[in-house]
């Protein structure tokens, strides 16, 4: 897993609002958070709401918990 996944995930799992940020403004908060927002993360997080990112997030985590 890519680093910049893997503190996209640790934010969605451990900031509040960082998703709810990632929906409203997906450039502005890769930016704030370190992350080159590439065309391609940026058309895929186009239409995904908060709890499908909270959702992908929690699978990630725990898939890698078991690792």
């Amino acid at each position: 897993m890519s680093a910049d996944l893997q503190t996209l995930i640790g934010k969605i799992l451990t900031e509040e609002n960082f998703a709810q940020a990632l929906v409203d403004n997906p450039e502005q908060t890769l930016k704030e958070a370190n992350i080159q927002p590439t065309l391609d993360l940026l058309d895929a997080l186009k239409n995904v709401d908060v709890a499908a990112l909270k959702s992908l997030a929690a699978a990630f985590g725990q898939n890698q918990a078991a690792v």
